[in-house]
């Protein structure tokens, strides 16, 4: 049986293994493969800096890392640096001033890594090289496969991984000869099946997401397969990322996470795709391991990496949590009690039920899909959400010491001014709620919606991100399909209306600030009749205010958002012996309204304070 190396390239980051060859190799090895895996990213770590490194490594939409191995690969038939460097000026809006130079500096270092890469392994143990590609991992990864290509020709290379998916890693085949073959999608199953039919010297151009080379061509006859049982993908084993990091020069504290999967696919996506988004390609649909495989894999994975090597995180790469694991799952991890915090990718409808059973299971960390503060984008994105049901969503959070990581995305098809002048004054009314971490513009995602189908959406014309011809020497055709950003100009009915997301950054900025200086609005009951509201928020427009009472019952019965009616009901069940008018009701929402310790929409109100503990 053939030898498998899996190789990981420059610019992965350092901080955790890579959870995709990690899946393959203990599945290799069951059919009796030997198998390895090899982090050159740690090797080119240590060579640059790993502080240098991780900082080249957060900038993949500016193609920076691909820009540095592109020159090794390609040479001068590139545009030269100084026109790469007025591009970035334009898409920094600034100068690339000397914090780039030091990164422009690395280029130097590519030739010597590559040949470190071909002397320090033993190339004769191994029949098959697999590279895996994500993000900023194709040009190491081509670079490379060439040089082994070149020394040992008789080697077979594969390359998958999400660069990969359809017609990316269709043009990929076609366009680098070193490529024996691309496995696209999802390849837990299709790359085993690759490996076992070329030693046996099968044909293997029936396998579902292959790409093979055909009279010159390069083709992929069947679309890629899907796990449909997730049960049966094996723990994925990270011995050799942690091998390899103890005996690198890199600080035991470099590595800080390790990944595991629950669930794939996006069940929202799969009854209504965000419209920006771009992920899974066709594997949308959204598969669930059990709830007993879950805690087998969490608890083998603890024992075995985070415990011995003090990790104190495990993030699920999971797109969405699945809305079932709190009836199941969640309870469970809370009577483990387990040693680490997990992250989870959720849906931002989550009550405020839902998000203290995430604190009780030790999921410290989510990323809501919050995307927007205005209902009306929110709608022309498909997100199925409110304004008012993300703003409840960051209350929860922080009463519950969950910390969330969101972005907000201006600049949809069809927004307004109206909608810009909404978010604004929202957001001067829960600065004391975690800000976004991203504020992004739109960007075209291959296999978006917009993308998919830009005409329906108003979008005018679509081309590969111009990043791209600083990588890739080859014509438009063949760039827009290897490229996963693009370009885009709308029609003029649905052009976002100018200079309102400048103002809107402006909100951003005072929000970080405020968040930064701990501003807080609180309430604390003093007594069981008294509740002190306490207002630190340097926007306040009342500092202290006592509610007794109906008006108490009623802030704290407006913990999570409710409508008018069920206030009112709510007020008149529980001071049935005293007359409630409606009238009364609504002038008290109003006025905590008015001084921004409620927030209101469509007859819906939220308290905004957070309960102190």
């Amino acid at each position: 049986m053939k030898n498998v190396l899996l190789i990981s390239m420059p610019f992965a980051s350092t901080k955790w293994p890579a959870i995709g060859v990690s899946l393959l190799k203990p599945r290799l090895e069951a059919e009796g493969i030997p198998c390895h895996i090899r982090y050159f990213n740690i090797l080119f770590a240590q060579m640059i800096g790993l502080e240098t490194y991780e900082d080249i490594a957060i900038y993949p939409r500016y193609i920076f890392g691909e820009r540095l191995f592109a020159k090794e690969y390609f040479g001068s038939i590139l545009p030269p640096d100084e026109e790469y460097r007025r591009y970035l000026q334009k898409v920094y809006k600034g100068p690339v001033d000397a914090s780039f130079d030091r990164l422009f500096a690395v280029g130097a270092q590519i030739g010597p890594f590559i040949d470190r890469c071909l002397a320090e392994v033993a190339w004769d143990d191994y029949d098959i090289i697999g590279f895996t590609s994500m993000f900023e991992q194709n040009l190491s990864s081509l670079t490379l496969a060439r040089a082994i290509k070149k020394r040992y020709p008789e080697k077979t290379i594969i390359l998958g991984g999400a660069n990969c998916e359809r017609e990316m890693g269709v043009e990929l085949h076609r366009r680098f000869p070193e490529i024996d073959y691309v496995c696209s999608g999802e390849a837990d199953e299709t790359f085993p099946e690759l490996v076992k039919r070329l030693a046996k010297g099968e044909p293997v151009d029936s396998i579902p997401g292959v790409v093979t080379r055909h009279g010159g061509e390069s083709v992929m006859a069947h679309g890629a397969r899907v796990v449909e049982n997730l049960d049966t993908v094996p723990v994925p084993d990270y011995s050799d990322y942690f091998r390899q990091m103890d005996q690198s020069a890199l600080p035991p504290e470099a590595c800080y996470e390790i990944h595991m999967e629950s669930s794939r696919g996006c069940w929202w996506g799969a009854k209504s795709q965000c419209k920006f988004c771009g992920l899974n390609g066709k594997a949308i649909r959204y598969r669930c391991k059990s709830k007993e495989r879950i805690v087998d894999e969490l608890l083998h994975l603890i024992d075995t990496y985070a415990v011995p090597h003090n990790l104190k995180l495990i993030s699920m790469v999971d797109n969405v949590l699945s809305m079932d694991f709190f009836k199941d799952l969640l309870p469970e991890l809370k009577q483990l009690q387990l040693p680490v915090k997990l992250f989870y990718e959720v849906k931002a409808n989550l009550n405020e039920e839902q998000v203290r059973m995430l604190a009780e299971a030790n999921i410290a960390w989510i990323q809501p899909g919050i995307e927007s503060l205005n209902t009306r984008i929110l709608k022309l994105m498909e997100k199925g959400v409110t304004a008012l049901q993300n703003v409840q969503l960051l209350k929860h959070s922080k009463q519950f010491g969950v910390y969330p990581t969101w972005n907000i995305i201006y600049r949809s098809p069809g927004e307004q001014p109206e909608d810009y002048r909404q978010m604004i004054d929202l957001i001067y009314k829960i600065t004391h709620l975690a800000p976004p971490e991203g504020f992004i513009p739109l960007c075209m995602q291959r296999f978006s919606p917009y993308f998919n189908n830009p005409k329906d959406f108003g979008i005018a014309s679509i081309t590969p991100e111009e990043s791209y011809r600083f990588i890739y020497p080859f014509g438009e055709e063949s760039i827009a399909n290897l490229a996963y950003f693009f370009d885009f100009q709308f029609d003029e009915k649905v052009a976002p209306p100018p200079g309102w997301d400048k103002e809107l950054e402006q909100a951003v900025e005072f929000w970080r600030q405020c968040a930064e200086r701990g501003e807080n609005l609180e309430s604390r009951a003093e007594s069981t009749a008294d509740l002190v509201i306490r207002d630190t928020r340097s926007t306040a427009r009342q500092l202290l205010m006592h509610l007794e009472g109906s008006h108490k019952a009623i802030y704290e019965f407006c913990g999570s958002a409710r409508d008018f009616s069920s206030i009112y009901g709510f007020t008149r069940e529980t001071f049935s012996r005293s007359p409630v008018r409606e009238r009364d009701v609504r002038d008290f929402l109003e006025e905590m309204v008015a001084l921004d310790y409620m927030v209101s929409e469509n007859s819906r109100y939220l308290s905004l304070a957070i309960p102190a503990s």
